[in-house]
């Protein structure tokens, strides 16, 4: 497990710095990936054995874990590419653009998922304050409220980090403005968390077996 965990700060070390200073295309992805991780750092804490910080590091994990499902979004930045402008086929055999849509492929779904897995460390260590009900409701809020991040940090361009650089400023952007195209998008994110989710339960409980 400890093993597992080194080669996964490693690789995500190595992504992050080959992203940021090296790659040709999608220098976000650095960042974006960066912020993905933190929530895994922070579940492997919650995991390890009993801790007085333990709300403490939950809180940093609820504030941190939106950036895992809002991966998935960063798809949209393929169009950027030239592999199939202004060719006759569909597809142009561009080795370069290909090697930028596996980079950007692998953090999102490696990242993503990985992120979103936390959400059982967290429920596994809920089961000790609260009944299952509880504990349904808590991550159907939790799609909800990443949904929510989600919208503010792809329409209103504000990461995790606005919440300790100006958190009043930011509370009013979140919770405060509001439309039904807000809303709409919110929704459909929250059922995109809650298929991936559904995928990452069933997939552990297949490997258990």
């Amino acid at each position: 497990m400890k093993n597992s965990r080194n080669y996964l700060r490693v690789i995500t070390l190595i992504y992050c710095i080959y992203m940021w200073l090296f790659a040709t295309h999608f220098h976000f992805m650095a960042l974006n990936v960066l912020l993905a991780y933190i929530p895994i750092e922070l579940s492997y804490l919650l995991n390890a054995e009993k801790r007085k910080r333990d709300w403490l590091i939950g809180f940093a994990w609820l504030i941190f874990y939106p950036n895992a499902p809002y991966l998935f979004t960063d798809f949209f930045h393929l169009e950027t590419l030239s592999i199939y402008r202004g060719f006759n086929t569909i597809f142009a055999n561009q080795i370069g653009d290909w090697w930028a849509f596996v980079c950007l492929t692998s953090g999102i779904v490696i990242y993503g998922l990985l992120g979103m897995k936390t959400v059982t460390t967290v429920s596994q260590k809920l089961q000790s304050y609260c009944d299952y009900k509880t504990i349904v409701v808590f991550q159907a809020s939790l799609h909800f409220l990443s949904a929510l991040a989600i919208y503010v940090g792809r329409f209103d361009r504000l990461h995790s980090v606005y919440l300790f650089m100006s958190p009043i400023e930011t509370v009013k952007i979140i919770f405060f403005d509001w439309s039904l195209q807000k809303l709409m998008f919110i929704l459909l994110m929250m059922f995109l968390q809650m298929l991936l989710f559904g995928l990452i339960q069933l997939l552990g409980k297949e490997e258990a077996m």
